[in-house]
């Protein structure tokens, strides 16, 4: 009889299996196939690829009758690092996700290697630290990895530091840098090729070219680039020696938080798994520490670098739009925030206006019968567009030009509130002749030029610059003398417990970017609530003392960092279904919480946004004791659901 040969590859495919179902399955191989080996395998119908997690031998007799499926082919032998398997495993045991859906932000398209362009070698600019910055970098080295350190300052600084400290080791271990948001990747790309020369760094952002991102990723594999920067996903690349892990702009939730799909991973916490993973070190820095690292600074688990001095606070003042409208003026921009463009105009500065939220407006109504339009997949308001349509903010659907109100017939609706193509268009009527940029996500998105390198000339050539409060995400530029929040109540309106917090952290940003060495910078509020006590902290620069109250409103609610959070979702076409899901999986989790130690569940709730491309949801919350994982036993439950959910360690939301 003829022996037996080839081997059992363990596989787990690329793709999403329910976590209660097995998320590995066994294949015949004719070779024996390295570790983390990318591969295509036939998973019911399809040919879909998968990772394998290990090969071993047939044991003679144990083929039985060919019940085993045979691995296709073999796409790239060890495509993926033990540390990337481990990291993946990690993420999906923390978000209750399946493997196969974490996986997928491991594995790049695989295309052609774009072709390097035959360019002269960067020199590095001979940049050096002044003392208080090398007193920093010096206590970097200090850091001991599972030790994540402080470093306040905003983000070209903390960059800028960073950087020459790496310089200065003269180590070809590599050093990744994480920024919050595309927006931020050419400036900090920018420090990076001054201080080490093009030729060494890897980008890493959804803006690249698949060719373009693949070629970066095999640098980074090779260990030819050093230094990796980029948003979020590139926590996920093939490092071949990482020492360092750099989080810009640490309390940036909102672009470091996964929050519309699964895995719902926190930047932050993902990078001290990876930083765990290669004996690196973690470095958090930020204009503010979140109120999650600030506990951890108190409690020890973060260490606190040295401050830089402080830069010349510019002059902060409230405006009260209300006695604007006493006046006539029925414009978005007040009277001095008007003057002091001017001002900023005649001395060559820059003034940046940051509004909540891009588009026309906040939503649209009709005049005749006051009917709001509404999305008939997420039924969330509709927003004018500047070529005639409304659009929905959340998915895809846009109605025809001239829309016409659903109940009346009538073509005429009137905007409400503003955004940042409305406020542009108010600049450049009051301001002929002056360079207007709008720098949000649409214009990011449909503007070639604000996709280049040239991103940073072109906001040098700029007078006035509009855009949501990611523009302050740049750091601080020399030229900005005045920031204006120009909708200050949208930012306070949200009611969120994170709400406080991010505004207190824009309010520091926006201190930072009008900072100058001359003094001469200045920020105005416009708002219709002056009198709120919060201001009057804000202009006597006592920002700290608006964050402890936040922080003790946050212990007294049991909100985090005093209290872990949890978030489930329930999703169904049918609300329905939706509801007595939700009041059924709440059941479950309360009856299992009373044997476990200080675990809160609430009833379900109805979402701000209670449908989303075309699914109802339902929420439930789940409060721990701070920095717990979720409890096994309450995940059991939801691992028994047949139906859509979802689960958010450390939600950005409760609503």
């Amino acid at each position: 009889m003829k022996a037996q040969t080839g081997y059992f590859c363990d596989v787990v495919p690329v793709v999403p299996i329910p976590l209660r179902n097995r998320q590995s399955f066994s294949y015949l191989s004719d070779m024996d196939i390295p570790k983390g080996s990318l591969v295509f395998i036939p998973f019911g119908p399809r040919t879909v690829r998968g990772i394998v997690t290990g090969c071993v031998p047939v044991a003679e007799g144990t083929l039985g009758s060919g019940r085993f499926k045979s691995v296709k082919s073999v796409a790239r032998e060890s495509f993926l690092t033990d540390e990337q398997m481990a990291l993946a495993e990690s993420i999906s045991h923390e978000c209750l996700t399946s493997l196969g859906s974490t996986l997928r932000h491991f594995l790049p398209a695989i295309v052609k290697e774009r072709m390097k362009p035959e360019t002269e070698v960067t020199p590095a600019t001979p940049l050096k630290l002044s003392a208080p910055e090398k007193k920093i970098a010096d206590s970097m080295r200090t850091v001991k990895p599972g030790v994540p350190g402080f470093l306040h300052a905003d983000l070209a600084t903390a960059l800028r530091i960073v950087a020459l400290e790496k310089r200065a080791r003269k180590s070809k271990s590599q050093l990744l840098v994480l920024v919050p948001e595309v927006i931020s990747l050419p400036f900090a790309e920018q420090i990076l090729v001054d201080t080490f020369g093009r030729e060494r760094i890897a980008v890493l952002a959804s803006r690249l070219s698949a060719g373009a991102y693949f070629s970066a990723w095999e640098n980074i594999r090779s260990g030819e680039a050093d230094v990796i920067l980029g948003t979020r996903q590139a926590l996920f690349a093939p490092f071949r020696s990482l020492s360092h892990v750099v989080v810009l702009e640490e309390a940036e939730i909102l672009g470091y938080k996964q929050w519309d799909m699964s895995p719902r991973y926190d930047t932050c916490r993902v990078g001290e798994t990876l930083a765990g993973l290669h004996g690196a070190r973690l470095i958090l820095t930020g204009s503010v520490a979140s109120l999650s690292c600030s506990a951890r600074l108190k409690d020890g688990t973060v260490k606190a670098l040295p401050e830089l001095p402080p830069l010349a606070r510019p002059t902060v003042s409230i405006v009260n739009m209300r006695e604007e409208r006493w006046k006539k003026n029925y414009s978005l921009i007040s009277e001095s925030v008007r003057l002091a463009i001017a001002d900023a105009r005649a001395r060559h500065g820059v003034s940046m206006l940051i509004v909540s939220r891009g588009g026309l407006d906040s939503f649209v109504v009709c005049e005749t019968c006051k009917k709001i339009p509404r999305c008939p997949v997420c039924e969330r308001a509709l927003r004018s567009t500047r070529d005639g349509h409304f659009r929905c903010p959340s998915c895809s659907f846009k109605t025809a030009s001239f829309p016409r109100c659903d109940s009346c017939g009538s073509l005429s609706f009137r905007t409400v509130g503003s955004g940042t193509e409305k406020v542009e268009k108010e600049i450049r009527r009051a301001f002929p002749g002056s360079k207007v940029l709008r720098l949000d996500e649409e214009s990011l998105r449909k503007d070639k030029r604000l996709k280049t390198d040239a991103l940073a000339d072109i906001l040098g050539q700029s007078d006035i610059v509009i855009g949501t409060p990611s523009l302050l995400n740049l750091g601080h530029l020399p030229d900005t003398s005045l920031v204006a929040i120009m909708d200050t109540d949208n930012f306070l309106s949200l009611p969120d417990f994170r709400g406080d917090e991010r505004f207190l952290r824009m309010a520091a940003q926006a201190s930072e970017s009008a900072s100058s060495g001359n003094g001469k910078g200045s920020v105005i509020y416009q708002t219709f609530h002056p009198e709120r006590d919060s201001f009057r902290h804000i202009v006597e620069g006592s920002l700290a003392t608006l964050l402890a109250k936040t922080d003790a409103d946050r212990e007294t609610l049991g909100y985090p960092p005093h209290r872990a959070l949890f978030r489930i979702g329930i999703r169904d076409t049918d609300e329905k279904k939706a509801e007595s899901t939700a009041l059924e999986t709440s059941a479950k989790l309360t009856e299992v919480a009373k044997s476990l130690r200080s675990i809160t569940v609430s009833p379900p709730l109805i979402p701000l946004i209670r449908k989303t491309r075309g699914r109802y949801e339902r929420l439930i919350l789940i409060m721990a004791p701070p920095r717990n994982d979720f409890p096994p036993e309450l995940a059991s439950v939801l691992l028994s659901l047949s139906g859509q959910w979802f689960f958010e360690p450390d939600p950005l939301t409760i609503l």
